[in-house]
């Protein structure tokens, strides 16, 4: 279906290795702030970040900092996130 090229392979490689270290901190800052009682990150903001290419930094940055593990209703739109690129990559690799 899509055709990238290994200059655009990379660049969203990249993209995604980034967005998931973006996702794996703000995770923890976001654990940090529930623990001090400080302002916390939206969940959306952390669902936009696993649409974006980052699902990988927020299930790390969840089990690292045991952080929203036992909330089921936050990792429902981070699957769908998962799923959608998945989709992708099957898109591309046929």
């Amino acid at each position: 279906m899509f055709r990238l090229d290994q200059s655009q392979i990379a660049l969203l490689q990249n993209m995604i290795l980034g967005v998931g270290a973006l996702g794996v901190l703000l995770m923890g800052v976001d654990k940090f702030a529930a623990i001090s009682g400080n302002r916390r990150l939206s969940e959306r903001l952390l669902w936009s970040l696993a649409l974006a290419g980052g699902f990988w930094g927020v299930i790390l940055g969840g089990i690292l900092f045991h952080h929203k593990t036992h909330k089921p209703s936050f990792w429902v739109p981070v699957g769908l996130a998962i799923m959608a690129w998945g989709l992708f990559a099957f898109a591309i690799w046929l």
